[in-house]
């Protein structure tokens, strides 16, 4: 019993920390907060074990909602990770094309004619 309401408790923490949070703003810690809170709670899983009693079932039903909403906004933090990334490396190739702009110019099978 102690386990799954443990359990509940660093559920509810990380269902609140991710729906009261910005996702652009300070997301470093924000990453170090989901993750030392999965870590704690995967930590319990093992000691959680049947059989449950009606409290019990009723708060893992409970866990089981918290979870796939929070599964829904760890995807769309890491989508915005991927597309920040995605952005930086735009913004790196237009700012190399920016300082050196004839640096991407080929010369190769220049033709010279030597008649004239």
């Amino acid at each position: 019993m102690e386990a799954v309401l443990e359990c509940a408790r660093l559920t509810k923490q990380l269902y609140d920390l991710v729906h009261n949070s910005d996702e652009k703003k300070d997301r470093d810690r924000l990453i170090q907060q989901i993750d030392r809170l999965l870590d704690q709670r995967e930590q319990l899983l093992p000691e959680i074990a049947p059989p449950f009693s009606e409290k019990e079932k009723k708060l893992g039903r409970a866990i089981m909602q918290m979870n796939q909403t929070i599964d829904v906004k760890l995807q769309k933090i890491k989508s915005q990770i991927e597309q920040d990334i995605v952005d930086a490396k735009k913004t790196k190739t237009s700012v190399q094309k920016y300082v050196n702009p004839y640096e991407s110019l080929q010369t190769d099978g220049v033709y010279y004619d030597k008649k004239n």
